[in-house]
């Protein structure tokens, strides 16, 4: 299979929302751009025992519709704010207050409809920097509380969404905003006798401004030991209103890990109940990921151990039987973390991490047919393997990029730990270049100078450079050629007069060069120089432009001689039908026109002659052409 795969080696993908294209693997890793940026660099943690870094931002970040990219992380039991609004190259950075400075332990993010920011917290009062050895044992340990911060009045307001009952307590495990733009706060049931697993929801009401009261969204009574892994719920919303969760489940009553992984669904006004997906995962973290595609579907992917314990890909559309997914693997190669993205031409593509190697990157048109492998950079692989962009399916909006977000934990041998540091990583595959439109000169268009400026419109995307040809043959046999032009205008100033002349232009970005333009042409007529003379030395009558006509065409001709000139045009049957020039003139280049509206469509000729004056120069000189009316 590998050697066929190997042969075959392809990967068709949908680039462009105007068009498809076929890619070829080998044409992806010089299509693969990787962009990162160093978010922030934390404080040095003070002493304690608990400390916020790594998977804990799963779900703390959003990007909008208009592409302003927001994050949310917790540092040094500080709540900070990142926005970029420059696809993620600079960050600004806030301090928010909250009344809990110092208490909180970990967040997550969701934008609403309008684009306010909300940010559920967990908060322990005991279970901070300024009281590190406050959390001795059991007895205080769970006293967990939820806010919600937000600033949709205009300024960052602090919420109080629910408050520990016991020694117990909510830890927040995700937000999302439904379709009637209500905030879903999502914490795990965690505490030191937390019989069973059980996952709270509240809800803030859109109109009212107010969080409800605490519901159930699953609760399990089957095991004495268990506790839903609240750090990787992964939540999607889709198009029709329904949000998918995907969660973990520890069901061991003993040291060893037995995780199971179900769903649960909202359909808009209550949850469905729980659904095992695989009692078989490879360990719970980071082994699973769910998603929307842009025609709606949903699907949920996890690393599932097979009868020899290796992880294999395993992908549910739609609710329906698990497949195993196919990626060209090499033998000795062990799966072992990954996240799932779909971009909104329908792409998918997988951060993947192979166990005692770099970071991967692979595409897939159906999530289960998978492209090779791509190792990530040396020089970018802490840009990759964070948190992935969760986007808004429900209003159908997908990015075109795979955005994550990285939390590299400071060294932790000794106290006090740190610092951590942040890193921002994107990774897209680059489309092929459209092809321009010619603008300047129009197709058919006279050019009077030596000299001639071309337009065309931008090609997309992210184009680096154009190549444009000339050439006085429509086969372009013996071009001129200029490769580097980086701008859409460019000046050609070797035209020679009376002849005419076929350009075109395409375009390159880091991927390849796109197809050319279609060809426009141009007719060159100028007042020629000889011999540092300023008047032509030829009698001359060009072709009519444009030919055929409706129902009105142009005639340039020149004159070597002063004469008595007359331009006159005949039907088929040789009649003079008008009559355009009848006068004098000097040695030069004119023009005229002829309006036809009045004659019907059909065959016609036009005439120049040029009588020279006075006798014993250069005599009579004349021309005659064709020319077609179609209306």
């Amino acid at each position: 299979m590998k050697n066929f795969l190997l042969t075959l080696f392809f990967v068709i993908v949908i680039i462009s929302l105007a068009q498809s294209i076929l890619i070829a693997q080998s044409d992806l890793p010089d299509s693969l751009i990787f962009q990162g940026s160093q978010v922030d660099v934390g404080l040095t943690w003070r002493t304690g025992t608990a400390t916020s870094f790594g998977h804990y931002t799963i779900n703390s970040y959003f990007k909008e519709p208009n592409g302003n990219e927001h994050f949310a992380y917790v540092d040094n039991y500080k709540l900070f704010y990142f926005k970029s609004t420059d696809n993620g190259a600079t960050w600004s950075k806030e301090q928010i207050t909250t009344g809990h400075e110092g208490d909180i332990q970990n967040c997550a993010l969701t934008i609403d409809t309008a684009g306010k920011v909300f940010i559920g917290i967990t908060i322990h009062s005991l279970y901070n920097y300024a009281n590190p050895t406050g959390i001795t044992d059991g007895s205080n340990y769970f006293l967990f509380d939820a806010y919600c911060i937000t600033n949709k009045t205009g300024s960052w307001v602090t919420e109080l969404v629910g408050l520990h009952p016991s020694n117990y307590g909510p830890k927040i495990a995700g937000l999302f905003v439904d379709g009637n733009n209500n905030v879903h706060f999502i914490a795990n049931y965690y505490g030191w006798y937390s019989y069973g697993g059980t996952a709270w929801e509240w809800v803030r009401n859109s109109n009212t401004n107010v969080w409800g009261a605490r519901t159930n969204i699953v609760q399990f009574t089957d095991t004495a030991v268990d506790r839903l892994i609240y750090d990787t719920y992964t939540i999607v919303p889709d198009q029709q209103g329904n949000v998918t969760i995907v969660m973990a489940r520890n069901i061991s009553a003993t040291t060893t890990q037995k995780p199971r992984v179900f769903y649960v669904r909202h359909n808009g006004t209550s949850w469905s109940a729980p659904v095992i997906i695989t009692d078989s995962i490879a360990v719970a973290w980071n082994r699973f990921d769910a998603l929307v595609d842009t025609a709606g579907h949903t699907y949920i992917a996890y690393f599932q151990n097979n009868s020899q314990g290796v992880p294999v890909l395993k992908v549910m559309k739609d609710f329906q039987a698990a497949q195993t997914a196919s990626i060209n693997l090499a033998p000795d190669d062990t799966l072992y973390y990954f996240r799932m993205h779909c971009n909104s031409a329908g792409l998918f593509t997988m951060y993947l991490t192979i166990k005692n190697k770099n970071i991967h990157t692979t595409f897939s048109t159906d999530a289960i047919n998978w492209s090779d492998p791509i190792p990530t950079p040396d020089n970018l692989k802490n840009y990759m393997g964070g948190v992935i962009v969760r986007t808004d399916a429900r209003q159908g909006y997908f990015t075109d990029h795979c955005e994550q977000f990285l939390a590299i934990a400071g060294p932790r041998s000794a106290l006090p730990y740190g610092p951590d540091t942040l890193f921002y990583g994107s990774i897209r595959i680059l489309g092929i270049p459209s092809s321009p439109s010619l603008t300047t000169p129009p197709n058919s268009a006279t050019v009077e100078s030596s000299s001639v400026t071309f337009n065309w419109t931008l090609s997309l995307p992210e184009v680096t450079n154009y190549w444009l040809e000339i050439d006085t043959t429509s086969q372009f046999n013996t071009p001129f050629i200029d490769s580097m032009i980086t701008t859409t205008e460019y000046t050609y100033n070797q035209l020679e007069a009376y002849k005419t002349y076929y350009w075109r232009v395409k375009a390159r970005n880091q991927r390849c060069w796109g197809e050319f333009s279609e060809v426009n042409s141009f007719n060159a007529v100028y007042l020629g120089v000889d011999d540092n003379s300023d008047l032509p030395k030829k009698f001359m009558l060009a072709q009519n432009h444009p030919n055929p006509f409706n129902p009105v065409t142009n005639f340039e001709f020149r004159i070597s001689d002063f004469g008595f000139v007359t331009l006159r045009v005949f039907d088929m049957l040789g009649r003079e039908v008008a009559t355009l020039v009848n006068e004098v003139k000097q040695p030069g280049v004119y023009k005229v026109s002829w309006n036809a509206s009045e004659f019907p469509s059909g065959v016609y000729y036009y005439r120049l002659v040029a009588n020279a004056i006075p006798s014993g120069q250069s005599g009579i000189s004349f021309d005659t052409k064709k020319l077609i009316l179609m209306k």
